[in-house]
C-alpha cells in the first residue's frame, strides 16, 4: 500500500515538472523580453534569423543589407526618361527592428527615406517644381521605402505618373495634324470608318495599322489606309515614338507631304511604331469633309521635340530618245512626257528644359526617281560618206559626160538604141543590160534609157577615140532604149 503511494507521488512530481516547463517556455516566449534565439520561421527583411540569437541575427541582417545595396537599382521614371536613386540614402535603424521582431513572422527593417531627397529627386528628373502640387509624393516615399525595409532584390522602377493626382498635369502632351484629303476616293470610306475613332497607345507597347484596323474589324481601302497611315506617321513626328514599319510609293501622292508619306499594302505594307515611355497616350481621329484630323494627347514627353526639313532636292528627268517607222520625214512625238523626282530628309531634335540638344536622329529619308521623258523620232536615211581623193560624185548627171580613158564592159551588153557614126555606120550598137562597167578612169556614165546598172569601163576599144554624149538617170530602173550619136570607134 505505501509503495502505491510512493508510486503515485512520483508520477504527480513528474507531471509537474513536465507541465511547468512547457508552460514556462509557452509564458516566456509571449509575455518576457526575448534574450535568447529566435524561433523557427522567422524572418527580418530578408534574412533568415531562427534559431539565432540577437546577437547573430544582427550580423545577418547586416549583411543581407550591404548586399542589398551593391545590388540591383530603384530607378524614378518621368516621360520615358529613368533615374537612379541611390540606395545610400536610406537610413536603415536595424538594432531597433531586431529587438521589435516578432517570432515565426516576416519582420521589415525600419528604414526611412529622407523627404527632401526625395523631393530633390522629383523635381531634378521632371525639370520643374509644379509637379509637386499635382502629385502625391507621401505614397511615391511609402513605396520606396517598403523595397528597401524588405531588401527587396533585383530592379525595381517607380513611374511618377502612377501618383500624379491632376488630370492637368497628365494632358501636357496635345499635338494635332489635319491632312487635305478633297477630291481623294477614299475621303469617303475614311468618314464612314474612321470618323470618332480612338486609339490607346499603352506605355512601352506597339501599335500597327493592319493590327489594329483587324481587331477593330475595320475595312479600308489600301489608298484611304495609306493616308491614314501618312496622317499617323507626321502626327507623331515630334515625339519620342520609335517607328518600327514605314513604306513610300514610287511617286509622292498628291495628298502627302514631302517626308511624311507611309504607303500601306495589306498583308504586303504596314506601318508600325512603338511608345516607349510608361504612360498611356490617346489618338483621337476625325473626318470632316475634305480634311482628316489626328490628335495626340498624353503625359509630358521627356523633352521637347521638333522636326526640320534640313534637305529637298527637286530630280529633273532626263530625256530618252526611241526611233520609230511609224512616224513619218524628220518628225516626233512624246511618248511620255516625264515627271520630276525628289529627295528629302527630315530630322528630328529633342531638346532639354535648359535649351540643350540631347538627340539628333534621321526621321525620313525618302526618294522618289524621277519619270524619264519618252521621245519617238522617225528614222532617218543613211548619211553617205564621199571619197576626196576623186572627184567624181555619184549623182545624177544632167550634162555632157566625156570618155576620156579606155574603156572595157565585162558585163553582156545588148544596144537597144541606135548609134550613128558621123563617119562610118556602128553595126555593133550595145546597151548594158546585165553587166556592171567600171570606169578607173574616167567619169561614170548613166543612161536614161537603158539599164541602171553603172557602166564601169576597165580599159577596152569602146570609142577610144572619140567623144560622146549621153542623157541619164542612175536612179531609173525602167529597160528603156536610149540614143547617142558619135564616131565610129576604131
Amino acid at each position: 500500500m505505501q509503495s502505491i503511494k510512493l508510486l503515485v507521488a512520483l508520477l504527480v512530481c513528474t507531471l509537474f515538472i513536465f507541465g511547468f516547463s512547457q508552460v514556462g517556455t509557452l509564458v516566456t516566449n509571449q509575455w518576457l523580453p526575448h534574450t535568447n534565439s529566435f524561433s523557427e520561421a522567422t524572418l527580418i527583411a530578408n534574412a533568415e534569423v531562427s534559431n539565432t540569437s540577437k546577437t547573430d541575427a544582427l550580423e545577418k541582417v547586416e549583411a543581407a543589407k550591404n548586399s542589398w545595396l551593391s545590388n540591383g537599382t530603384i530607378y524614378l521614371e518621368w516621360a520615358g526618361e529613368l533615374q537612379p536613386l541611390s540606395k545610400e540614402v536610406f537610413t536603415f535603424y536595424i538594432p531597433e527592428s531586431i529587438e521589435l521582431a516578432e517570432d515565426g513572422s516576416h519582420n521589415p527593417l525600419k528604414v526611412e527615406l529622407p523627404n527632401g531627397t526625395l523631393l530633390e529627386q522629383i523635381e531634378l528628373l521632371s525639370q520643374t517644381s509644379d509637379i509637386f502640387a499635382a502629385m502625391d509624393t507621401e505614397k511615391l516615399k511609402k513605396d520606396v521605402e517598403v523595397v528597401a525595409s524588405h531588401l527587396k532584390e533585383g530592379d525595381h522602377t517607380f513611374s511618377f505618373s502612377d501618383y500624379l493626382v491632376d488630370d492637368e498635369v497628365m494632358e501636357q502632351t496635345n499635338l494635332q495634324i489635319t491632312l487635305n484629303i478633297a477630291g481623294q476616293t477614299g475621303m469617303t470610306e475614311l468618314q464612314e470608318t474612321l470618323d470618332g475613332k480612338e486609339i490607346k497607345l499603352r506605355g512601352n507597347e506597339g501599335f500597327s495599322v493592319e493590327t489594329w484596323l483587324e481587331n477593330e474589324e475595320l475595312t479600308l481601302s489600301d489608298e484611304a489606309a495609306s493616308m491614314f497611315a501618312s496622317m499617323l506617321f507626321e502626327l507623331i513626328a515630334p515625339t519620342n515614338f520609335d517607328v518600327v514599319e514605314r513604306h513610300i510609293s514610287k511617286e509622292l501622292p498628291i495628298w502627302a507631304s514631302e517626308g511624311y508619306e507611309a504607303r500601306y499594302q495589306k498583308e504586303k505594307m504596314d506601318f508600325a511604331f512603338t511608345n516607349p515611355n510608361t504612360s498611356e497616350y490617346t489618338i483621337s481621329v476625325s473626318v470632316n469633309g475634305a480634311s482628316l484630323t489626328g490628335e495626340l494627347k498624353g503625359g509630358p514627353l521627356p523633352y521637347t521635340y521638333e522636326v526640320e526639313q534640313v534637305e529637298m532636292q527637286t530630280l529633273s528627268p532626263k530625256t530618252v530618245v526611241q526611233y520609230s517607222a511609224s512616224i513619218p520625214g524628220s518628225g516626233t512625238r512624246v511618248k511620255e512626257s516625264g515627271k520630276n523626282g525628289a529627295y528629302v530628309q527630315l530630322v528630328r531634335t529633342a531638346t532639354d528644359a535648359s535649351g540643350q540638344i540631347t538627340e539628333t536622329i534621321v526621321y525620313s529619308e525618302d526618294f522618289y526617281a524621277p519619270i524619264q521623258r519618252v521621245e519617238l523620232h522617225a528614222l532617218t536615211k543613211p548619211v553617205v560618206t564621199t571619197d576626196t581623193s576623186n572627184p567624181n560624185t555619184i549623182g545624177n548627171n544632167a550634162g555632157t559626160n566625156t570618155n576620156t580613158g579606155t574603156n572595157t564592159n565585162t558585163g553582156t551588153n545588148t544596144n537597144t538604141g541606135t548609134n550613128t557614126n558621123l563617119g562610118n555606120t556602128n553595126t555593133n550598137t550595145n546597151t548594158n543590160t546585165s553587166g556592171t562597167n567600171n570606169q578607173t578612169t574616167g567619169n561614170q556614165n548613166t543612161n536614161t534609157g537603158g539599164t541602171t546598172n553603172s557602166n564601169t569601163n576597165t580599159g577596152g576599144t569602146n570609142n577610144t577615140n572619140n567623144t560622146g554624149s549621153g542623157n541619164g538617170n542612175s536612179n531609173d530602173d525602167d529597160n528603156n532604149p536610149g540614143t547617142g550619136s558619135g564616131y565610129n570607134g576604131k
